[in-house]
């Protein structure tokens, strides 16, 4: 399909952005944990609310790229779809009006 290298290269890239928000998300859950288990934790939720912050756009970023992903493939599929209709109506089209290569066969009555 026409831009399949391209699209797939910004499917990873998605993917990769999805990878850093989870790895987002884990740091700031161990932080927030962190206060339970050690004295001298940060007591404030102020790096874990940056690191949910920065998930949160990487999310953002990852959902537009495969809202514009999905876009393209639908139109390159209508579009095909669209193309193929086209061919398949022109060949009816044109047996219709080309009378058949073949003689219509004959009953043999015995």
């Amino acid at each position: 399909m026409e831009g399949a290298a391209e699209s797939l290269a910004h499917l990873a890239g998605a993917c990769a952005q999805i990878s850093l928000a989870a790895t987002l998300c884990d740091l700031a859950i161990h932080h927030r944990t962190e206060i339970y288990l050690y004295d001298d934790a940060d007591p404030t939720p102020v790096t874990s609310a940056d690191q949910l912050r920065r998930a949160a756009d990487e999310m953002g970023r990852a959902a537009a790229t495969y809202r514009v992903l999905a876009q393209g493939l639908s139109r390159r599929l209508a579009s095909s779809t669209t193309r193929i209709g086209e061919m398949v109506r022109s060949s009816h089209t044109a047996s219709a009006q080309t009378p058949p290569n073949t003689p219509p066969h004959s009953r043999h009555h015995r």
